[in-house]
């Protein structure tokens, strides 16, 4: 199949796996922290956990879900679904409570691997999941509870290709993000929809014999299997992992390897940049990277690339619209400022709240449009609504603002509606006022994002119900208990009431986030600790 100049030797992960296990054999392809696979055993073992789902009914078609942090088994089940044609919907692993019951039930999951470090966080929530899934297994930990069988135990003595019709435009991953308006929604896409990513990550990164690819990512969102794992696969390299990101390790772990290309993206910026400065934080192997800053100061990114001595590329794009952003910068086209331009990818427009484009310097929503089948998403998992409201004109509406400038260059201008990005993660704020409004002593809240440097920061208005002594870590503990630790409000503030608008009554959110971080309680100033739990 041809896309633009480029053409692709296989079309399905299924194909992938099995034809570059043929061209690299013995040779290592990923590591993560100190396990490895071959690109022979990848495409073996994968075969033989297929065979075990097969045996336990999971078929076409059928959603697999894995809890799991970063490892080669994670990589393992992952293959085994595309060689069957299973849709794999890994899970963020920060979910716990009611976002992990939401996320599971809403999947439909015929089939869960659950990492035994979450194991307890699962079957807390195990009761509430509906429908529940029929195959549930354990990857480590001690013994399983009754339901639950052993990983090891699903992987077959045979380690040839399982039978399968898997083609290029079936589906094949389910990949969970925030949404705007409520709980996290699930990405449906198809197996072309990873080809672009892989073609665009040539054309921006340009590898070669001896490039080693650093993964910063997590395997749950689109940088962490998309770009970390299948591009470095298509292109025979060696990729290496670590369990989950650790800004300590980062240049240990890329000189130890001789990493030369990554994908950093801002949220991985800030943690690295706050490290003490060494002499020899330059003195590193890494020498290109692809950036998504989401619109953080230019100093910061300029500083970045200065400090660790890695030059760095712009993208823009989301889940939705296929993996290394179909708008980016290249190497010999990357205007001061600018995102870049789609590079025949897409077809990328700004237009105003009547969906009439903007003319050229002036704000509106970002919009695009594929221009190859199946690489952008199949749908919205159970919202058909949702789908076609976002795909209204025959244009996928982005929800973020930007601008073309006379050149027909993007720039990033900021976000719409009520979505958060902290630190690299979409948050639905409508998800966390469900649950501080569910706490007994709140009568009305609202949740927005509040700038505060380069980063979105959750910020929770509350009116207490009248005559309950509600404190400020009352509400976060609470919300520590039922969602991930990075949807736990930094910032409360109580009130007496809320602003709203005249013509329908409803709290108007954009006045809130006007008023900034001003003088709320701030967890982190009190020492008030919300910890990743697993």
């Amino acid at each position: 199949m041809r896309l633009k100049t480029h053409v692709a030797d296989v079309t399905t992960l299924r194909d992938l796996v099995r034809v570059r296990a043929a061209e690299h054999g013995d040779r290592e392809f990923a590591v993560v922290d100190d396990e490895s696979v071959t690109f022979a055993q990848a495409d073996s073992e994968a075969n033989r956990l297929a065979h075990g789902l097969l045996a336990r009914g999971v078929a076409k078609g059928d959603v697999v879900a894995t809890y799991l942090y970063n490892s080669v088994d994670h990589i393992l089940v992952w293959f085994a679904c595309a060689k069957i044609g299973a849709i794999w919907a890994p899970l963020n692993i920060a979910l716990r409570s009611h976002d992990l019951a939401h996320t599971v039930s809403d999947s439909r999951a015929t089939a869960v691997v659950v990492d035994g470090e979450l194991l307890p966080r699962y079957l807390e929530v195990r009761a509430g999941i509906e429908p529940r899934p029929r195959v549930e297994v354990l990857r480590g930990g001690g013994e399983p509870p009754p339901g639950f069988e052993r990983l090891a135990a699903l992987r077959a003595a045979t380690a040839a290709e399982p039978p399968a019709d898997v083609r290029w435009s079936d589906p094949a991953g389910l990949i969970y993000t925030g949404g705007t308006t409520g709980l996290p929604k699930g990405v449906l896409v198809a197996n072309m929809w990873y080809f672009p990513g892989i073609f665009r990550y040539a054309e921006m990164l340009r590898p070669g014999p001896g490039d080693v690819h650093l993964g910063n990512g997590q395997m749950c969102h689109t940088i962490g299997s998309a770009v970390d794992v299948v591009a470095p696969l298509y292109w025979g390299m060696k990729t290496v992992l670590t369990r989950w990101f650790d800004a300590n390790r980062v240049l240990e772990r890329a000189r130890e390897h001789g990493t030369t290309l990554s994908v950093v993206i801002g949220p991985a910026m800030v943690p690295m940049l706050a490290l003490p400065e060494l002499p020899d934080d330059a003195d590193n192997p890494l020498r290109l990277a692809a950036t998504g800053t989401g619109g953080a100061p230019r100093e910061l990114v300029d500083g970045f690339s200065r400090r660790f001595g890695i030059d760095l590329l712009e993208l823009y794009g989301q889940t939705e619209t296929g993996p290394l952003g179909c708008v980016s910068q290249r190497l010999d086209d990357r205007p001061y400022h600018s995102l870049g331009t789609a590079n025949g990818w897409a077809d990328v427009a700004v237009l105003d709240t009547d969906d009439l484009p903007c003319p050229a310097g002036e704000t509106g929503e970002i919009v695009l449009r594929p221009r190859f089948p199946r690489s952008f998403l199949l749908a919205y998992w159970g919202s058909p609504d949702r789908y076609v409201d976002a795909c209204r004109e025959l244009w996928f509406h982005t929800g973020d603002l930007g601008h073309l400038d006379e050149r027909g260059y993007l720039h990033f201008d900021g976000r719409m509606a009520h979505l958060i990005n902290r630190r690299g993660e979409r948050i639905s704020a409508f998800e966390v006022e469900q649950v501080v409004a569910a706490h007994p002593g709140v009568a009305r809240c609202a949740v927005v994002g509040v700038p505060v440097g380069t980063d979105e920061e959750i910020k929770a208005y509350v009116e207490p119900v009248a005559g309950v002594a509600l404190t400020e870590p009352d509400v976060v503990r609470f919300c520590a208990e039922r969602i991930a630790h990075f949807k736990v409000p930094r910032y409360v503030e109580f009130v007496e009431e809320f602003p709203v608008s005249v013509t329908k009554g409803e709290i108007e959110r954009h006045t809130l986030r006007a008023r900034g971080v001003g003088d709320a309680w701030d967890r982190e100033a009190v020492g008030v600790k919300v910890r990743r739990k697993v």
